[in-house]
């Protein structure tokens, strides 16, 4: 989809593709129509791109799993301990040297944050919060929530690469990565559900980026994907009607990801409020 200038009417628009029944859909998340010209989800403005053959794409998540993460306490509403950062990162203009990961879907830094009903972004609160699936987890029973951080250089190199494909202006290099997985975890309202999203923190020289990867998530009532900071000077909620499509929604082009530069540059996301 092509886009040059674009003037603004006051009847309602809508940008994007859907299909019989809505199994696979996505709306252009623009305010007003006269911005989709400086718009994308390939990095050149007015123009964005999908595949339409099919189903999420192989191979998005960062490890997971094995000896190498730390897991979260098996508790309804629980958290991490404070995790120390083995680098500082920047999330919009603040330094943060540690981090919170919640069972409830959801990263924060100053404190562990334990409610369960997510509010919708933006929400104008005291705290920073990166949100890939916040809804009412309960991993008491099964399911499990581990993180690790990954200095190796395996692991730098592709988020390196990854980075420089959707940001090439950068000529990104990698430093540290932080990866927090929740594997077929289970809803308080469905304790036979099973969902299964990560969310990736990479940074290096002064640069951050958050990648959101979601598997097969399970409908539910309430939840909000996301991005959200003090004040909500920046936020992002992705667009969707039913969370169970999340793994075909993308701003990248790749099915089941989506990424932002966090750091507070001019080169963030442009569709940050």
């Amino acid at each position: 989809m092509n886009y040059g200038n674009i003037s603004s009417t006051d009847q309602r628009f809508q940008a994007g593709y859907n299909t019989i029944n809505s199994t696979h859909y996505f709306s252009i998340p623009v305010p007003d129509e006269n911005k989709l010209f400086n718009s994308s989800n390939v990095n050149v403005p007015g123009r964005w791109v999908f595949r339409v053959d099919g189903g999420p794409e192989e191979g998005i998540f960062y490890p997971y799993g094995d000896e190498e993460d730390e897991m979260n306490p098996q508790s309804d509403d629980g958290s991490s301990p404070p995790i120390p950062l083995l680098q500082p990162f920047v999330y919009f203009g603040r330094l943060y040297d540690k981090i919170f990961v919640n069972n409830n879907g959801h990263l924060t830094f100053n404190e562990p944050f334990y409610q369960w009903y997510p509010y919708y972004f933006p929400k104008y609160s005291s705290i920073d919060i990166i949100a890939p699936l916040w809804t009412d987890i309960y991993n008491s029973e099964q399911g499990t929530i581990s993180y690790r951080q990954v200095t190796d250089a395996r692991i730098l190199n592709r988020a390196s690469r990854e980075v420089n494909k959707y940001f090439p202006r950068l000529n990104f290099s990698a430093s540290w990565v932080f990866i927090a997985t929740w594997d077929k975890v289970p809803y308080y309202a469905n304790r036979e559900s099973e969902s299964t999203f990560q969310v990736v923190l990479v940074s290096g020289k002064n640069m951050s980026f958050t990648f959101m990867h979601y598997d097969f998530i399970t409908p539910t009532q309430s939840a909000e994907s996301g991005l959200d900071t003090i004040n909500s000077t920046n936020f992002f909620s992705i667009p969707f009607s039913d969370i169970a499509n999340l793994p075909y929604t993308s701003n990248v082009n790749v099915k089941g990801r989506w990424v932002f530069r966090v750091d507070n540059s001019s080169e963030n996301n442009e569709f940050f409020r």
